[in-house]
């Protein structure tokens, strides 16, 4: 990785930088993904704490949609943008749809899964052949 992975929220208060490999990436079809982004499933990358820089964190608020989770967006326009917490240990989920035009991942798109398959809604099915796990898989 040779140039930084840049993104933020809609309205720009919030920005973030990534400067490392993301270590993995998932769709999430969680209910609580769904409502949250409402969208039929959200795409998340995991990304190390120490790879990855947060300014306008004063613009960002914070629920806590799960034990140790907290799902962060922006107070402004109201864009998901990361979960980090407790129970991510010393990783960032960085929401995909936030990326800056332009920017990829940068990671093997055959390595992707589609996570808490088993919540998925029932009128649609991707069907783009990557791996579907119940939860979180292992």
């Amino acid at each position: 990785m040779t140039e930084p992975i840049t993104g933020g929220c809609q309205c720009g208060a919030v920005r973030y930088e990534i400067t490392g490999p993301m270590k993995a990436v998932a769709h999430c079809h969680c209910s609580m993904c769904r409502k949250a982004h409402g969208a039929l499933f959200v795409s998340f990358g995991a990304v190390d704490n120490s790879n990855f820089k947060l300014s306008g964190e004063e613009n960002l608020g914070d629920y806590e949609s799960s034990e140790g989770g907290h799902r962060r967006f922006c107070k402004s326009c109201g864009g998901q943008v990361i979960i980090h917490g407790e129970a991510l240990g010393d990783e960032t989920f960085v929401a995909l749809g936030s990326l800056d035009a332009g920017q990829t991942p940068g990671h093997d798109p055959a390595t992707e899964t589609h996570i808490f398959w088993e919540s998925k809604v029932d009128w649609y099915d991707p069907a783009d052949g990557r791996k579907t796990v119940e939860g979180y898989g292992d």
